[in-house]
């Protein structure tokens, strides 16, 4: 069973996340964190260990820039894939992203079937073999 880890306040956003990742992968068990400052205290806890965390980066309490900033620090995460999930498209946050040590900038799509087939593909990654991912609406 794969563990994912999606860090984001809009509870839309969880609700479509988590519709479309049981759309085609139903053996998947996802926690959702509201803020940074809540999946770093989730995280610290040693019996939590995700394949793959989702970040969104504007949250009360701690953004996602911060949280990765806090998460590469940390050695024990150093294998798991972490990347942005967020509605912005601008370059300085893909860049932002890169140089904070994200495998991954997964742009929120405007509909339900692109989410799917996004996440799809992100999720079918092998982050071992690839060194950034960009996903666009």
């Amino acid at each position: 069973m794969k563990t994912i880890f999606l860090i984001d306040d809009d509870e839309d956003d969880q609700f479509l996340f988590k519709e479309a990742l049981a759309s085609f992968t139903p053996i998947s068990t996802i926690e959702v964190a509201i803020n940074g400052r809540l999946a770093l205290d989730r995280l610290m806890a040693n019996d939590f260990r995700p394949e793959i965390i989702f970040v969104d980066l504007n949250m009360p309490v701690m953004k996602g820039f911060e949280f990765l900033e806090h998460f590469k620090k940390d050695s024990r995460f150093k294998t798991i894939p972490i990347g942005i999930y967020s509605t912005s498209n601008l370059s300085s946050d893909v860049e932002q992203s890169k140089l904070l040590g994200a495998r991954f900038f997964f742009t929120k799509p405007g509909n339900f079937q692109t989410l799917c087939k996004n996440l799809r593909q992100l999720i079918d990654v092998d982050f071992s073999q690839q060194e950034f991912v960009l996903i666009d609406k």
